[in-house]
């Protein structure tokens, strides 16, 4: 009972935790998983994101800012998005919440920065092949 009373005095805007914020511009987005590192690319795979879609931008009040609402966002990044202040906690990433151009982005950030340079040195010289071998076997996947 007492649980159901906390959520009911929080809707009603008398609980003591913020309301979670909506909104986020693009400077706001730097550095979220799977997303671009520039303010442009960001902005552009927030364009793509909305697309289509009414209510979900506007221009943030006295800014020149656009502001994005959390509804575009992919749901594997909503738990970055939170303002609590909490560190969130790692969750495997269903493949049904992110783009197969996400999921790349992201094995490639996820690799050092030597790792990076051997991938893509391979990739230059000698090709898909020499990347990823086992695209081109013909054993059956395990």
């Amino acid at each position: 009972f007492r649980e159901k009373e906390e959520i009911f005095l929080f809707h009603q805007g008398k609980g003591k935790k913020p309301m979670a914020k909506e909104w986020f511009t693009v400077k706001e987005c730097l550095g979220l998983p799977g997303f671009p590192g520039s303010e442009p690319a960001v902005r552009e795979r927030l364009y793509k994101y909305s697309e289509g879609k009414e209510g979900v931008r506007r221009k943030r009040v006295k800014s020149k800012a656009e502001e994005f609402h959390i509804s575009v966002f992919p749901l594997y990044v909503h738990r970055y998005l939170d303002d609590s202040g909490e560190e969130p906690t790692p969750e495997p990433i269903s493949l049904q919440e992110a783009e197969p151009e996400d999921i790349w982005e992201m094995m490639f950030r996820l690799l050092t920065p030597e790792q990076r340079k051997q991938v893509t040195g391979r990739f230059k010289v000698r090709g898909m092949k020499a990347v990823f071998p086992f695209l081109f076997d013909d054993t059956p996947p395990r």
